[in-house]
């Protein structure tokens, strides 16, 4: 209620909040949180003690925490039981007297290398270094490729009468593909970005509006693709990782065209559709890759935009299209990058292009910790 009345009155940013809507029984996530009672971990590190529920045998080793639960160092502050894919998991935030140390994770195996990288739809991540090697990695689509299956499952389900154990079995089938997209989608991001933070001490990555992008596609089977690949998972798994490992995350500004610009000759590229692979630049006629140059642009971006007298902020370099002119086909956000460059100062403290380093601090007390378990 205080988000919406905050709102409606003009005192909360972001978008306009409605007011609080029935919490219905079949889309609401099943859930319940115990804060006192029995709340215990059992000595053999595989069971779960809750109240009113009993004792449920974990799937993960519970020696994380039954350790300082056992040497008296910490305390079971609630549990929370929820269910999601068809699996319990509980949720046991604690509280420990002591801060734990953990082990210095060793710096990047290339501590003096910088790369861009350009996430996208058809290759997961392009990246470009500045040995000058360029490595893309796989798009991974868990939900198309699970689509057929997903549907005649959905069909085996819409037939069933509910309640029934054939309806229970339908469904549960259903849920496990759910929790097989899920999953893989989840590992390929921790998979990418650790191996970006154990590699590079800096590495470049474009700030994406992802709402413009599904609203900018105008068929359905593009929004899907958005939507599927996860974009917005990877930058605040890349910030936090960074941070505890030592490296430099720069995010740049949206409205930089790092794919509308050839990075040999600074001029402006054009292809035979809005999303083609392959583009053509306009003063050279040379055909570039769409992901590769904006990861080297990307990648060299504070060599363009830096000036050696000011070394706090800078604004973005203009590229300069060809001598013939733009048609009516260029991109709407080089007009608006301009737009604003020419409203912009030259160097000012905080310029809206500057490089800046994103930082995720997580919003919870460092002596509390939160541990999860799946049955």
């Amino acid at each position: 209620m205080n988000s919406w009345s905050s709102s409606k009155k003009g005192k909360r940013k972001g978008k306009r909040v409605g007011f609080p809507c029935f919490e219905s029984k079949r889309k609401s996530h099943n859930s319940v949180r115990f804060s006192t009672g029995a709340m215990r971990l059992e000595p053999d590190r595989r069971h779960v003690t809750l109240p009113v529920i009993g004792t449920l045998r974990s799937k993960e080793n519970t020696r994380r925490l039954q350790r300082h639960l056992a040497k008296d160092n910490a305390q079971i502050l609630s549990m929370t039981l929820s269910e999601r894919w068809g699996r319990l998991f509980v949720s046991i935030q604690y509280a420990i007297r002591t801060e734990i140390i953990r082990p210095a994770r060793p710096g990047p195996s290339k501590p003096d290398t910088k790369a861009g990288v350009d996430i996208g739809l058809r290759s997961l991540a392009a990246i470009a270094d500045d040995e000058d090697k360029i490595i893309e990695f796989d798009s991974l689509d868990p939900l198309k490729e699970t689509l057929d299956e997903r549907r005649r499952v959905s069909r085996q389900l819409s037939r069933r009468i509910p309640g029934s154990r054939g309806h229970r079995a339908a469904k549960a089938k259903l849920a496990r593909l759910d929790r097989r997209a899920v999953y893989l989608r989840r590992e390929t991001y921790h998979q990418l970005t650790r191996w970006l933070v154990d590699t590079y001490s800096e590495v470049h990555v474009e700030d994406l509006n992802i709402a413009a992008m599904k609203k900018s596609m105008g068929r359905r089977a593009f929004r899907l693709s958005v939507s599927d690949t996860a974009l917005g998972m990877f930058r605040p798994m890349l910030g936090y990782k960074a941070e505890a490992g030592g490296s430099k995350v720069v995010l740049i500004d949206r409205f930089y065209p790092s794919s509308q610009v050839h990075h040999g000759c600074g001029g402006l590229l054009e292809g035979k559709t809005k999303l083609a692979k392959t583009l053509v630049c306009k003063t050279c006629q040379v055909e570039v890759d769409r992901d590769v140059n904006a990861a080297k642009n990307l990648r060299d971006w504070r060599e363009q935009t830096a000036n050696p007298g000011l070394v706090k902020a800078s604004a973005l370099s203009d590229p300069r299209p060809s001598d013939d002119g733009t048609d009516g086909r260029s991109d709407v956000r080089l007009t608006e990058y301009r737009a604003r460059l020419r409203k912009t100062p030259a160097f000012v403290e905080t310029a809206a292009g500057e490089a800046r380093t994103e930082v995720h601090h997580e919003l919870r007390n460092p002596e509390m910790g939160v541990i999860e378990c799946a049955h």
